[in-house]
């Protein structure tokens, strides 16, 4: 089938907009083999794309509206043919929406959308609705072809993944991280992601939930790199000589600073992770500041002011969620205290985190973080 795209935030860019449309063209080529894409007046024109890879357009960065397009000759008779390649049968109110930009065409915009009108209402019996149609026929008319097509998809808007920056991104195996990865996307950034894994009799099981969601996030960003780091050392640590109701906390702080260690590793400046303000008691705001104070990257939170609610129905749709419900333990839950801090003090934990021997942290290399090759089977 062949596609119609209209872009998103792209258009702001002013003078800069070829880079972007290049790093989006290039992520679609890349995410979609086979299809053709010519950048066109009115967005993107994209030849063979599978009907079966909709799902994934649908929360694409960069592109805000999509829809299957004809593209025909300049003259009313082609249009008429093309009208009829349309299931008007599923609908019982129409639009038509003509953009002439060619004011050379036969007929005038109004002109041309009084007997489009007509005829649909005549072959189909479909009644005209200019303010809430089911569906909308979209005519536009350029100087040497026009374009035609239905009902417009929302996609993922924003801007082309990698456009901005590169970020890594904790990814645990809950809900909300997979959810701030492709939020970020979104804006732009090019994600590296970062798993802390413990060791538990389940280690198997949640290596493969890990990559199961790094392989949604692909399909968002065609060169998602994975990384697992086995925490099982420091780990042992924290419960041997950290107070159970502090052990989150410095837990989170010793996550930050090997993620300031990979980030330094890989030219990385930020990082992402998936904090929503107030939702569980390592995400008051005491507590961020201490644990964000553990590294000097610049965070990125994109859920913090998200409700809960909001953020299973975006895993949802982007198809996270019932890989995030998966039953599993990972490193966080390991250290959830009956009873925890809610309202830590920064000179507090700076003292009990002496209790463990974090020297080893800045002699970390690129060896100790495994790498996975990520691909969509």
């Amino acid at each position: 089938m062949n596609l119609i795209l209209h872009i998103d935030e792209i258009t702001l860019k002013g003078n800069n907009r070829p880079f972007f449309y290049r790093v989006l063209i290039k992520n679609l080529q890349k995410s979609f083999k086979g299809i053709e894409i010519k950048r066109i007046q009115g967005g993107l024109w994209v030849k063979n794309f599978n009907k079966e890879k909709l799902s994934i357009l649908e929360n694409f960065p960069g592109i805000a509206v999509f829809a299957e397009a004809f593209k025909i000759g300049v003259n009313y008779e082609d249009i008429m043919k093309t009208v009829d390649k349309f299931d008007f049968s599923k609908y019982e109110s129409f639009a038509i929406r003509t953009h002439r930009l060619n004011k050379n065409f036969e007929y005038t915009t109004q002109e041309l959308n009084v007997k489009m009108g007509d005829y649909v209402v005549e072959k189909y019996n479909l009644k005209v609705d200019l303010t809430k149609p089911e569906f909308t026929l979209h005519i536009d008319i350029y100087q040497k072809e026009i374009i035609v097509y239905g009902n417009l998809s929302r996609s993922g808007g924003g801007l082309p993944s990698g456009s901005t920056g590169k970020v890594v991104s904790l990814l645990s195996g809950g809900i909300d991280s997979p959810v701030a990865s492709y939020l970020c996307m979104r804006r732009g950034a090019e994600i590296v992601l970062l798993h802390f894994q413990n060791e538990t009799h389940v280690t198997e099981e949640v290596s493969q939930k890990i990559i199961d969601l790094a392989k949604v996030l692909f399909s968002y960003q065609y060169n998602l790199k994975l990384y697992i780091f086995p925490f099982e050392n420091y780990q042992k640590e924290i419960i041997k000589n950290i107070p159970a109701d502090y052990r989150m906390i410095i837990t989170r702080r010793v996550f930050n600073k090997i993620t300031a260690r990979f980030a330094k590793i890989n030219n990385i400046e930020a990082m992402i992770t998936g904090d929503s303000l107030g939702q569980v008691a390592s995400q008051t705001l005491e507590n961020m500041i201490v644990i964000y104070e553990a590294n000097d990257l610049l965070k990125l939170t994109p859920l913090a002011g998200y409700n809960k609610s909001d953020i299973i129905n975006l895993a949802r749709k982007i198809g996270t969620l019932t890989i995030s419900e998966r039953p599993y333990e990972d490193c966080c839950s390991l250290f959830v205290a009956k009873h925890p801090q809610t309202r830590s003090k920064l000179d507090n934990v700076l003292e009990i985190e002496k209790k463990i021997d974090l020297s080893t942290v800045e002699a970390l290399d690129e060896n100790d973080f495994i790498s996975y090759n990520i691909g969509i089977s």
